[in-house]
């Protein structure tokens, strides 16, 4: 029996734009907002239902549902900069993990950085799936960030982490 492939990649977004200064979060904010991004995924991704199962010193697991999967993550909290999440494909459907982590020069220089490693997707003829899968992630984790940066200067006050 062949392995299934395995897909990595990363992607970085800068936070704080030179030219817009009167849109600057903090790396507090900043990290605010990606914890309760990671505790409430339905929020940020329509057709998703979320909920904690369990929490525990430095993260909690989480259950994701969308449609008829169901997947069980674990997430953690490392330093007050950085998310890692585990799907194990020992026990769920598919194996997957992720790292968000923030990095910063200093507090104008921020950015996250996002890396992917999952299970691969079928083969399908004539589609590159893996880069639709690539793209997806990329505009769900754009997207995100501008919901967060959207909270936070709407006065957001949620103190998830």
């Amino acid at each position: 029996m062949t392995q299934p492939e395995i897909i990595e990649f990363e992607h970085v977004i800068n936070i704080n734009a030179p030219e817009k200064p009167q849109e600057w979060i903090s790396r507090d904010s900043l990290w605010q907002g990606l914890v309760y991004r990671a505790r409430y995924p339905d929020y940020f991704s329509q057709g998703l239902q979320s909920e904690i199962e369990s929490e525990h010193e430095g993260g909690f697991v989480r259950v994701i549902k969308a449609g008829e999967m169901q997947l069980r993550d674990q997430v953690t909290l490392d330093g007050r900069a950085e998310i890692r999440t585990l799907i194990d494909g020992r026990t769920e459907a598919m194996h997957a993990e992720s790292k968000i982590r923030i990095e910063a020069g200093s507090e104008d220089q921020l950015q996250v950085r996002f890396f992917y490693r999952r299970s691969g997707l079928p083969r399908v003829s004539g589609v590159d799936a893996v880069a639709m899968l690539k793209s997806a992630y990329v505009q769900n984790d754009e997207a995100a960030i501008e919901a967060i940066r959207q909270m936070v200067l709407d006065g957001w006050s949620e103190t998830p982490g």
